[in-house]
């Protein structure tokens, strides 16, 4: 996955319900998903640097 969807599966556990409502595990899967999104960017970074882009 690349970083983008990671986020939009981060993005879309917070947004599904109302944010006074939101219990806390799914805070944590959605950090889970915040987490991989920058692991993800970090590799896509350097993988752009890698190829010279």
């Amino acid at each position: 996955m690349t970083s983008a969807e990671y986020r939009a599966e981060a993005e879309k556990l917070l947004t599904s319900q109302h944010h006074l409502d939101v219990p806390p595990r799914i805070v944590d899967q959605a950090a889970v998903w915040a987490q991989l999104a920058t692991a993800a960017a970090i590799e896509e970074q350097g993988q752009a640097v890698r190829d010279g882009e």
